[in-house]
């Protein structure tokens, strides 16, 4: 086209051909070989599926990686950026004895899993294609469960029982009192609403209009995902006491972020006729309460997670 120096007509013509293929109904062609995701899914099984689940919507701490969470969280990121996360930090008991080969088929397989389309050319270290516009951020059907042997988290089975999956003890736990719950202390959490009068308000004067710029992010953590949630989290002595789904109760250390206990109070799977959701927990004494979606109430201890009752 007149007027338009080579690099742009690239640009151009590589605009029109995409225009193209959407126009048409296609899905334009991913930048990793069929091969190569096939080779992915294997690498994924052996090494990522016991943590982030072997069908990828993720578990606890672990994140999903198909999905619209993870597309919101990698959409405006680069494949490259992603090849470094996996190359360098997984997995998680031995981060980066992943060799390149495999941690390019790993992301290869994650863009074919949430919907992108494989293409003539490999996926390389360097391949520094946009995340949201090879993928639809639609995981396809689940893939097949790992083999029977393949390890697992050194905490938590990948198909976790009922009963305590991770144990652990809050340290220097204090018993809950009628007193603290009706004058909490300002750095707990022990009631829903913060207090009997539900105010919802918490009385504490660290972070002002002044200062608010200033947090930074400390820790992440990702909750139980695959049903209705709506829990508040209960804080008492730097100790978050988290419901989430599938009536699954954690304790967090608040500081770190650092999981203590968690308890599966029924085995995993929808609950409640599938419309249940978890709510809040209570805390009174030395136990943690939480009703189920299937209309029970059970008692935890709050320092180790075992169920009292």
């Amino acid at each position: 086209m007149p007027g338009l120096k080579a690099n742009q007509f690239l640009a151009w013509a590589a605009t029109m051909a995409l225009g193209a293929s959407l126009a048409a109904g296609q899905q334009p062609a991913g930048p990793f070989t069929a091969e190569q995701a096939d080779a992915g899914r294997a690498a994924y099984q052996a090494n990522c599926a016991s943590c982030h689940m072997p069908d990828l919507r993720g578990s606890n701490e672990a994140p999903a990686v198909a999905g619209s969470n993870f597309m919101n969280a990698w959409r405006n990121h680069a494949t490259s950026e992603l090849f470094n996360r996996i190359r360098n930090t997984m997995p998680a008991g031995n981060p980066g004895s992943l060799d390149d080969p495999t941690s390019a088929a790993i992301v290869a397989y994650i863009l074919q899993a949430n919907g992108a389309a494989a293409g003539a050319q490999p996926l390389t270290p360097t391949t520094a294609a946009p995340i949201g516009e090879a993928t639809r951020g639609e995981a396809v059907a689940a893939p097949p469960q790992a083999p029977a042997t393949q390890q697992t988290s050194p905490r938590r089975a990948a198909a976790a029982p009922a009963g305590l999956t991770v144990t652990g003890e809050v340290p220097n736990y204090v018993p809950v009192t009628d007193p603290m719950l009706r004058h909490p202390d300002p750095s707990d959490w022990l009631i829903v609403r913060g207090n009997y009068q539900a105010w919802n308000h918490s009385p504490l004067t660290q972070i002002t209009k002044d200062n608010v710029r200033d947090l930074r992010l400390a820790w992440v953590w990702a909750m139980h995902e695959g049903g209705a949630n709506e829990p508040t989290p209960l804080v008492h002595n730097g100790i978050i006491y988290l419901a989430n789904t599938d009536n699954i109760v954690q304790a967090l250390d608040a500081r770190t972020g650092e999981l203590i206990w968690e308890n599966h109070v029924r085995p995993a799977g929808r609950q409640g006729g599938g419309t249940g959701a978890t709510r809040n927990l209570a805390i009174y004494q030395d136990k943690i309460f939480l009703a189920t979606t299937d209309a029970r109430l059970a008692a935890l201890d709050a320092r180790t997670g075992k169920t009292v009752w």
